[in-house]
């Protein structure tokens, strides 16, 4: 299943950030609207930051304990999601929406406490493209066929 969604993190401090996350195999594009920050992209079971505002610049993050490997193994549940994990030290609540899909998920530890909402999730045809940093592609969501 292929798959594109809108998400919005609320972070206990009161802070939010929206972006849109996209997947495909065991790939995952997760990208922050805002300029001054990134997009991750999780390929070959290596995680690329790429600067938004400069997406010429890739970097290979080694040694990461990020939760984007996580968040694809959680989805290959679909639909029969377990209401908590435990991964890399993290505990991650699931709230599970209408159609059985992710509405929520929420991920606490010592150093994080933050809720992601997917929003307007879709399955869709994605381009192996998308998953590209050597060029990077823009993902334009009315224009993915």
């Amino acid at each position: 299943m292929e798959l594109s969604c809108e998400f919005e993190e609320a972070y206990s401090n009161g802070d939010i950030q929206q972006g849109f996350l996209l997947i495909k195999d065991d790939k995952i594009r997760y990208e922050y609207f805002d300029q001054e920050l990134f997009t991750l992209l999780y390929v070959n079971k290596k995680l690329f930051l790429i600067n938004n505002f400069s997406p010429d610049k890739v970097q290979l993050l080694e040694n990461h304990n990020n939760l984007l490997p996580s968040i694809l193994e959680i989805y290959d549940d679909y639909p029969n999601f377990e209401e908590t994990y435990i991964k890399n030290n993290h505990e991650i609540k699931i709230e599970k929406g209408q159609n059985r899909f992710l509405k929520r998920i929420v991920i606490k530890s010592n150093k994080m406490n933050v809720s992601v909402y997917f929003l307007n999730c879709k399955k869709i045809k994605l381009q192996e493209n998308l998953f590209n940093f050597n060029p990077f592609f823009s993902y334009v969501p009315n224009q993915v066929k």
